[in-house]
């Protein structure tokens, strides 16, 4: 019997590879030549584990710079050959550049490196559940104005333009 699965192929990790959250691990990631539409220069991640929850075969993942920029943030070191061992939680978000499919894999966020956990900042949106919290800190703070409240939130959070416009209204 046939899924729709199969009209998807790819040798790479995609959207449509998962269920849901999925935690894996790192086991290393180099920069290599692959090839696409054309060959390219790419960073690939490889996984310690086999199969995804789904019981699909666990592919290797070719990061985007979003992706690259966590995990760079998580160990404090751009160098990939210091990746291996980070326990990730992996997801589809929306692409924001809006290039090819609608929806896109992204490393949601870094669980631990090498069993240690990781603090990475988390992503401001308006409505989530820090938004009251943060909102009566720059209530609180109106006096600082809006740059020192950005740069100071921005130790805890990273903060896209539309958030910062809509904490904007608030000072």
């Amino acid at each position: 019997m046939s899924t729709w699965r199969e009209g998807f192929q790819s040798p790479y990790l995609a959207s449509w590879d998962l269920d849901g959250l999925v935690q894996l691990t790192i086991d290393k990631v180099e920069v290599t030549q692959v090839q696409l539409m054309k060959l390219e220069t790419k960073v690939v991640a490889t996984f310690k584990e086999a199969k995804l929850p789904s019981g699909a075969v666990c592919k290797k993942m070719i990061l985007n710079a979003g992706n690259c920029k966590l995990l760079h943030s998580a160990v404090k070191s751009p160098n990939v050959e210091l990746w291996s061992g980070l326990k990730i939680e992996l997801g589809v978000k929306p692409n924001k550049g809006r290039i090819g499919e609608a929806m896109g894999l992204a490393i949601i966020r870094v669980l631990s490196a090498n069993d240690m956990p990781v603090n990475v900042k988390s992503e401001l949106k308006v409505g989530d559940a820090n938004w009251d919290k943060v909102l009566d800190y720059v209530s609180s703070n109106k006096h600082l104005g809006m740059n020192i409240i950005v740069k100071n939130l921005e130790t805890k959070y990273t903060i896209e333009t539309l958030v910062k416009k809509e904490l904007s209204k608030h000072i």
